[in-house]
């Protein structure tokens, strides 16, 4: 396993039941994630070699324990919230695909009507959202776990690992390009595939 395998690895290996994690984690993750988009071999290496530091003191740090709420819950076990229900915004583009398993920003404030003056009308509703079922994607870096499952780096700046329990190898090619296709699956899972093969790893996105 090369060195940038291992800080990747070292990076993601806490990342459990908990759908989301912040503060040196976090910042460790971006750091490995950043390390992953340099292009020359020497400056990435460099770039590994500064963030393993941080990736140990990250580790080091205990990992605060944060209840899921009602709405995460719902989306472990079924689809509502992948449509929009509870509030959430529904999967209409790349960047929203596989987000139920991430942190929600908070809504932004409705603004206040100056005193003496109405309340602003309702906007009208939306039109109805096109959800998209997959993504396809290229693989700027990839690690794999002690425990043979894969963590995958993608171009549009997404990060999917193999979820636990899927036992399958996946066999990337080592000098690219590599490509994998993303799809939605029952109950709020997703699927991924590699190169156009026909194998499918279960996968969640983490970041």
């Amino acid at each position: 396993m090369t060195f940038r395998s291992v800080a990747a690895v070292a990076a993601l290996v806490l990342i459990g039941a908990v759908p989301a994690f912040a503060g040196p984690r976090d910042d460790a993750l971006d750091a490995v994630g950043k390390c992953a988009a340099v292009a020359d071999d020497h400056a990435r290496l460099a770039c590994y070699d500064a963030a393993a530091a941080q990736v140990k003191s990250a580790l080091a740090t205990p990992e605060p324990q944060v209840a899921a709420t009602p709405e995460q819950q719902r989306s472990w076990f079924g689809l509502p919230d992948i449509f929009g229900g509870n509030g959430k915004a529904p999967q209409t583009t790349p960047q929203q695909f596989g987000s139920e398993s991430l942190p929600q920003p908070a809504p932004p404030p409705a603004p206040a009507a100056s005193p003496g003056e109405a309340a602003p009308a309702a906007p009208p509703p939306p039109p109805e959202p096109q959800i998209i079922d997959s993504i396809t994607a290229n693989v700027t870096d990839f690690a794999y776990h002690l425990d043979g499952r894969f963590v995958v780096f993608l171009d549009n700046g997404q990060i999917w690992q193999q979820i636990q329990g899927d036992t399958d190898k996946a066999h990337f090619k080592k000098n690219g390009p590599n490509t994998v296709t993303i799809s939605r699956g029952a109950f709020g899972s997703y699927g991924l595939t590699l190169n156009d093969l026909s194998q499918s790893f279960k996968v969640k996105r983490i970041k």
